[in-house]
């Protein structure tokens, strides 16, 4: 049995199939981990939903920001971008199937006997491992809640808390599912930017979140994320692992082989489906 993690997606399904090929995936005995972002921006998000979802349980999926996004929109909200790939997937007729399966998705996946967790984005550098399964849950439970709609319609940039709110404050379910699905910088004491995407941060003290010295999961597991394409493929630290390697911007999509003690990196080059990044 081998298992495997791949980058963001993002509808990009051939270069999906691609890759799998390379390393003879097989379902009935591999694990495949997606970082999320499963879905958007390429053309073909609906086969890849299809495809994961039949994949059952050797598909572990977390839930990236894009992910949120397409839950936003089958919530019924209102907020679109130029650059959305969504319709086709919105107009299918298993849509309702496909939406059940993607928001029963966590946000934070841990395997104790590999030491990995997987985010798609990043954590909070004061949060420990129990504390950031906690925050975890406490997303899920919204997005898999009758009323997941009305906190689905509320996933806007502008509703993102950048510190901590205090434990009764209902923005505080906001800010958690902002920290694993959108973090790129912030500061030692947890101020998130969330609107640097990427270059330089515009304060002296905000650095990736992967890059702090004092971190408080950093002795608990090693973290494999997407979401940074602009960073492109991150290995070359001990704690962290990205894979987000900008296939949708003509990158490329990898494959990182966890169940060894050095990842084994894999990647195939990607036709650009966006013009430019």
């Amino acid at each position: 049995m081998a298992v495997y993690a791949i980058g963001d997606i993002q509808g990009c399904y051939k270069p999906l199939k691609k890759v799998l090929k390379k390393v003879a995936f097989d379902p009935a005995k591999d694990k495949l981990w997606c970082v999320g972002d499963l879905v958007n921006r390429g053309p073909d998000s609906l086969k890849v939903l299809r495809y994961l979802k039949s994949l059952g349980d050797a598909c572990v999926a977390v839930l990236g920001n894009h992910d949120l996004h397409l839950l936003e929109h089958a919530a019924g909200g209102k907020r679109a971008y130029e650059r959305d790939t969504l319709d086709e997937l919105l107009q299918a007729p298993d849509k309702n199937e496909l939406v059940e399966w993607l928001r029963h998705r966590p946000l934070f996946h841990h395997d104790e006997a590999l030491n990995w967790c997987m985010v798609h984005a990043g954590l909070h550098p004061a949060w420990k491992l129990k504390k950031i399964k906690r925050r975890a849950k406490k997303v899920e439970k919204k997005l898999q809640s009758d009323g997941w709609k009305k906190f689905c319609q509320k996933l806007h940039h502008q509703n993102f808390p950048s510190v901590e709110p205090e434990k009764d404050d209902p923005k505080r379910a906001l800010f958690n599912a902002a920290v694993l699905t959108r973090t790129r910088y912030c500061t030692q004491d947890g101020e998130f930017d969330w609107g640097v995407r990427s270059g330089q941060p515009p304060l002296s003290r905000e650095k990736p979140w992967f890059a702090h010295q004092h971190l408080a999961w950093r002795d608990q597991c090693r973290v494999v994320y997407g979401h940074w394409a602009a960073k492109g493929l991150v290995t070359d630290q001990p704690h962290v692992l990205g894979l987000d390697s900008g296939c949708v911007w003509g990158g490329r999509m990898t494959l990182a082989r966890l169940d060894c003690e050095v990842p084994e990196i894999i990647s195939v080059k990607c036709e650009a489906c966006q013009p430019h990044h």
